[in-house]
């Protein structure tokens, strides 16, 4: 809505611009009768069914069929063309069918003197309309009965709805309405990049805080490196002369305890070799005793007799 009053406004500049004051006239003219309804589909058929027909004004109905006829559709287009010629009749005998509901015979003769020429171009399909306003009972009729039911007005609206969904749904949008569009996006555009422009001095500044403190960093970093690496070489080079005097003494120690090793494993063995030879010469003894004790005692016979039962 807000790109169509847009469009418009710039179509009224242009034309005041030029001096295009008659044709500024006619634009009025056309925006004051509101034929398209901005393309609303509800609202269209709310002039149509509900402000056009009611009051009779059939001069606007005809001009809304002519507006969909040179905006939406052409005779090379067969489908669409005849879809909407279908509509356009059905929706005349429906202002035919109100105008009688409503008892205004006189309605439906001027309907018929106002486009008879127009609707005897398809005399096939009206001819018989013609007769109508003189019919005592068209709703009992049996070739107009069907015109008066409730289901046949609501399925000419739901078709009515159906055609201009259709035929808007697939309409090209203009360059007008285009540049509306495009003027918000690039409002927008402008102000994302605003935004993102604050954002980017924000980190900068950040980001300078953040090398400073770096580089404060790194400074205390050096400063306590260089100290370690002294801590490190006073400490090596007091390590190499300990080490340097404990090979000294450990030479030493190690003569003497090798020294001293050898006499106590000697006098070891030594002492060993006795025990062997004492613990022999004692198990010797005790075999000589077990074998005397044998031969002291003498040998016992024993006599078996006979046993006689009786």
């Amino acid at each position: 809505m807000e790109n169509v009053q847009y469009a418009e406004e710039l179509v009224r500049e242009f034309l005041v611009f030029r001096g295009f004051t008659n044709t500024l006239q006619a634009y009025e003219a056309e925006l004051s009768t509101e034929i398209g309804r901005n393309f609303e589909v509800d609202k269209i058929l709310d002039l149509v069914f509900s402000v056009y027909i009611p009051k009779y004004q059939l001069d606007r109905l005809l001009s809304i069929f002519s507006f969909l006829k040179q905006c939406f559709t052409s005779p090379a287009d067969t489908v669409l063309y005849t879809a909407l010629l279908k509509l356009e009749q059905s929706v005349l005998r429906y202002y035919v069918v109100n105008a009688l509901k409503s008892g205004r015979q006189e309605k439906v003769v001027e309907f018929f003197s106002a486009s008879g020429s127009y609707l005897m171009q398809k005399r096939e399909d009206w001819i018989a309309w013609f007769a109508i306003p003189y019919i005592k009972n068209p709703s009992l009729d049996p070739q107009f009965r069907m015109y008066f039911s409730k289901e046949w007005s609501d399925t000419l609206v739901l078709s009515f709805r159906n055609f201009l969904s259709g035929i808007f749904n697939g309409t090209r949008i203009p360059a007008l309405l285009k540049i509306s569009t495009e003027k918000n996006m690039i409002k927008c555009l402008k102000s994302d990049i605003k935004q993102l422009n604050n954002k980017l001095s924000e980190l900068q500044a950040l980001l300078e805080v953040k090398e400073v403190e770096l580089s404060l960093l790194r400074r205390s970093g050096n400063s306590i490196d260089s100290g370690h690496k002294n801590l490190l070489e006073i400490t090596t080079f007091g390590s190499s002369v300990d080490g340097q005097a404990f090979s000294g003494v450990y030479e030493e120690s190690s003569t003497s305890s090798i020294q001293g090793v050898d006499s106590h494993t000697l006098s070891s063995v030594k002492s060993r070799d006795e025990k062997l030879c004492d613990s022999s010469r004692m198990s010797n003894a005790e075999n000589e005793q077990i074998l005397v004790s044998e031969e002291d005692f003498p040998e016992v016979k024993v006599d078996f007799q006979a046993i006689t039962v009786p």
